[in-house]
């Protein structure tokens, strides 16, 4: 072999070196990024559980004056020739 060859071969094996040990610091982190995605996931799911409160809530402010119209519009006879 020549001395390029061998050049080229030992910077490949300190790559590979190197590759492995980025794999192995991957490996150990893989719990706490696992964690962190569980955590993550609590807090979009109680995210949406207030906007689908909030959405509720909003609804409910804006449909009771109607249904309260209503309520009056029957009871003063005004809907009566529609009912």
């Amino acid at each position: 072999m020549d001395e390029a060859t061998r050049n080229e071969l030992e910077k490949l094996h300190s790559r590979i070196g190197d590759l492995k040990e980025r794999v192995v610091s991957l490996e150990a982190q893989q719990p706490h990024i696992n964690a962190a995605l569980l955590r993550i996931e609590g807090s979009v799911e109680k995210l949406a559980n207030r906007i689908g409160k909030a959405l509720w809530a909003v609804v409910a402010i804006l449909l009771t004056p109607l249904a309260g119209l209503l309520i009056k519009a029957i009871a003063s006879g005004v809907l009566a020739r529609f009912l």
